[in-house]
């Protein structure tokens, strides 16, 4: 075994390597085809017999609130009809009287037509207007609930001209009994009027025909007037629009003329709705129970058929499927690989990585198959990780993987992801109450396979690997002549970091880090930036794991140190954060180089603090003890970075000595909401003080985690809630205002 240590965490039991990690499906799919020719077409049977029956329900519906509405309609005119004609009877009876023609032809006497009319007009429902006029419609007399009326009658309501023509007409063929009658517009809006000539109760009319007078009676149309038709018809109550609207139950009021005064609109009884809610109720239930009986025939069918095909996708799976990780096998890949080629294309270049785990065996046989299957489980998690679903991941034997990906670039991302793979088992993984170290072997081939043989780049890559692993494993070998290439990209990248060097394309940023109980800031943090870089800025993510690779991270690391010294020696109270790669602590030269760019920069070491993370602690801890040693001998502070992540654990503050721990962003992060996360931090708080160091939480965002800290005994701050990373300039403007706020404070 590489390297194997016992933590002082409690023993967990061990679970079995996950069944659920994402398989190819079945090409046959019983239960699709019964899905589609079985239940779908009984379904839409069903669903056509259930819309068949509302669609009968629904037009019987409309066809008995169509015949209501033609009811309603007619109900409706008949009964204004019967008000106008009433109105028109009102008006001939009480034009019919000796004493009302005396009172106007023979001596006119206005006293007698208010007394008479005037007065029922202003109390009667019967009209509400009276008017006397002459053949010429001048008003002699008008009295009503509105008021006094004078000048013409055509003034007050419309039609009346029309009107008092068609009552012409009548006297000349009917004689002293013709009256009309109609609807009329006036200033309150739609009105009944009735015009007949006054005349003896004998019945003759002896006055000339310019000299007659006409008696009008007029009803407004009001609510009132509307919801007593309403109840003298029993019709539904209408009511009048204002203004014209195409609706269906409507009606339009016009006067003797043709033209429209107003519509009246009512509600319709509707009787077929409440049919239709009783008939749907009892079809509802009847539809109900034959859709019960479908389901439940088709449910028993479809359970036959889903036994039948989970024996057969069993049967199929076992052949492709490692049994215990649920990966593909050699045969799926095999197979999955020639079923991408086609007609047109016959052959297809597939990039394959061949991974080997060194020391697994010995892994099975030292810590059980329990726990073994448990590290099986963390691994594979490592690879799909780097994955991330841009190839296939197939096992091939206990402790043999490969990862294939066809089509162009392929060999790109392949290479790609075994880095990935290769960073992400660098360090011992936590299992249980162990920390074990397995080291990975990675052949690389690309080849073009066909349909008889699609085996050849997955054996060249095996061949790869086996010479990866006789020439010390834990590295990529690639079976082509793609090791120069790899050499050539290596050498670009490095001389695009020495460009950038030599350049002075490289800045830093200074984020700041504050004591929340003396409400200050104390410290900051140096990051690297290459935003001036010529073909373009570059993140740290992308060029730091570069410059590590090629061993330019010391150059890096020492001009961003240098940087720093320089830019910070004048601001004296600000301690200052550097972060140091495990290539640089693995340089015996580190503690002479820093020696020297303090005396440069003219910077105190005791300002100073180096951030380091556990990568090199677990790869040469004694190296590690002894470095650390030799920097904390000049008063240079060190900080474990990144606690809370990877393997970092309160036993490495027992083991190395710290004069400060670094909470990672990772556990920080909504620990106001987590309780487990609060009690990490909180051991970590108690030891750390216990043992004199300091701690400084990184990545605090957030009120509620500052305030969660703050309880747990946590005052040094770093992250956006605070300050985000600033410039020089902007650190010196930031520094000056807090010794202006101390000075005035003091």
């Amino acid at each position: 075994m590489s390297n194997s240590e016992v933590t002082s965490g409690s023993e967990t039991t061990a679970e079995p390597v996950r069944q659920d990690r994402a398989r190819r499906r079945w090409a046959k799919n019983p239960l699709r085809s019964f899905t589609f020719l079985v239940s779908l077409p009984a379904v839409l049977v069903y669903l056509g017999v259930c819309g068949l029956v509302l669609l009968t329900l629904s037009i019987m519906t409309s066809e008995i609130n169509r015949i209501d509405s033609d009811r309603g309609r007619k109900a409706v005119i008949a009964a204004l009809n019967s008000f106008i004609t009433s109105l028109g009877e009102n008006v001939a009876d009480e034009a019919t009287w000796t004493e009302a023609y005396i009172n106007t032809y023979v001596s006119f006497n206005p006293a007698w037509l208010d007394d008479t009319w005037g007065s029922t007009a202003r109390t009667s429902e019967n009209y509400d207007t009276a008017i006397v006029t002459d053949v010429k419609g001048n008003i002699l007399f008008g009295e009503g609930k509105a008021g006094v009326f004078d000048g013409n009658i055509a003034e007050h309501f419309s039609g009346t001209e029309l009107l008092t023509a068609s009552l012409q007409r009548g006297i000349d063929e009917y004689g002293s009994t013709a009256r009309f009658a109609s609807f009329s517009r006036n200033s309150r809006g739609a009105a009944g009027i009735a015009a007949a000539v006054i005349h003896s109760t004998t019945g003759l009319i002896t006055t000339p025909g310019e000299e007659r007078r006409i008696l009008w009676f007029a009803r407004q149309i009001d609510e009132g007037m509307l919801k007593q038709i309403a109840l003298n018809f029993q019709i539904p109550t209408p009511e009048l629009l204002p203004e014209h609207a195409d609706l269906e139950n409507t009606i339009a009021l016009t006067d003797a003329g043709g033209a429209e005064v107003s519509h009246l609109k009512w509600e319709p009884q509707r009787p077929g709705d409440v049919a239709f809610n009783h008939a749907a109720g009892v079809a509802s239930l009847v539809l109900l129970v034959i859709g019960f009986l479908v389901f439940v025939v088709l449910h028993a069918f479809r359970g036959s058929v889903a036994r039948r095909a989970e024996a057969d996708e069993r049967d199929w799976i076992n052949a492709r499927y490692d049994a215990e990780t649920g990966l593909i096998n050699r045969f799926g890949l095999e197979e999955s690989l020639r079923k991408q080629l086609t007609r047109k294309q016959p052959e297809q270049q597939v990039a394959v990585a061949y991974l080997g785990l060194e020391d697994y065996r010995d892994a099975v046989a030292a810590y059980g198959e329990e726990t073994s299957m448990v590290l099986l489980d963390a691994l594979l998690d490592i690879f799909e990780q780097a994955i991330d679903g841009q190839a296939t991941l197939a096992q091939v034997g206990l402790d043999e993987f490969v990862i294939a990906r066809p089509g162009a670039e392929a060999d790109l991302v392949i290479r790609h992801i075994a880095r990935k793979i290769l960073q992400g088992v660098s360090a011992p993984l936590p299992v249980e109450s162990w920390r074990i170290k397995v080291g990975v072997s990675i052949g690389i081939a690309e080849a073009a396979i066909n349909k008889t043989d699609a085996s050849k780049p997955v054996q060249m890559a095996e061949a790869a690997m086996r010479r990866a692993h006789e020439t010390g494993g834990n590295h990529i070998v690639e079976h082509d002549d793609s090791i120069e290439t790899e050499r050539q990209q290596r050498i670009e990248v490095q001389a695009d970091i020495r460009r950038g060097l030599e350049a002075d394309e490289f800045d830093l940023d200074y984020q700041p880090i504050f004591d929340f109980a003396a409400q200050a800031m104390i410290g900051v943090e140096a990051l690297l930036r290459w935003r001036r870089r010529a073909g373009g800025p570059k993140s740290p993510g992308e060029f730091i794991p570069a410059a590590e690779a090629s061993g330019l991270i010391e150059d890096l690391g020492l001009w961003a140190l240098r940087r720093a010294c320089s830019d910070l020696a004048e601001m004296e109270g600000l301690k200052l954060s550097v972060n140091v790669s495990t290539v640089q602590f693995r340089n015996p030269m580190l503690a002479t180089q820093i020696d020297q760019i303090l005396a440069e920069t003219g910077f105190q070491a005791q300002r100073l603090q180096l951030e380091i993370t556990e990568s090199f602690l677990l790869t040469r801890p004694e190296r590690a003890t002894a470095a650390l040693e030799e920097l904390r001998a000049r008063g240079i502070m060190i900080a474990l970075d990144d606690f809370g992540t990877g393997f970092s654990s309160i036993g490495y503050l027992r083991q190395f000595k710290f004069d400060r721990v670094k909470l990672d962003r990772s556990l920080v992060d909504m620990l106001d909401q987590d309780p487990v996360k609060a009690a990490l931090v909180e051991s970590t708080m108690v030891v750390a003080y216990a043992m004199g160091l300091a701690v400084t939480a990184e990545g605090v965002e957030r009120r509620e985690e500052a305030a969660a800290l703050t309880r747990l005994g946590c005052h040094e701050f770093q992250g956006f809630l605070f300050a985000r990373p600033l410039p020089l300039e902007g650190l010196a403007r930031l520094a000056s205002e807090q010794q202006e706020q101390q000075r005035k404070a003091g």
